[in-house]
């Protein structure tokens, strides 16, 4: 089945936010386990990043989360 790039992305977001919120973490406090900015995050979970995001940041994401980087990308039909 074909996903569009930003189809995958909006997903991915969506996966985030989930286990995020599974963790009791916020925004800020996951983005600071990452290192990266909590609006940058904010963007990512939307599925509104400009350009793209990179594997490194998806691994320290799933890393962060405690989950495998695969289940990032586990799509509900």
């Amino acid at each position: 089945m074909y996903h569009s790039y930003k189809e995958v992305l909006k997903q991915v977001g969506l996966n985030i936010v989930y286990y995020r919120k599974e963790k009791n973490l916020t925004q800020l406090e996951l983005a600071e386990k990452v290192n990266i900015s909590n609006t940058y995050l904010s963007q990512i979970e939307c599925g509104l990043v400009k350009k793209f995001v990179s594997l490194p940041v998806l691994i320290d994401i799933s890393n962060a989360l405690d989950i495998s980087i695969s289940e990032l990308f586990m799509f509900k039909q």
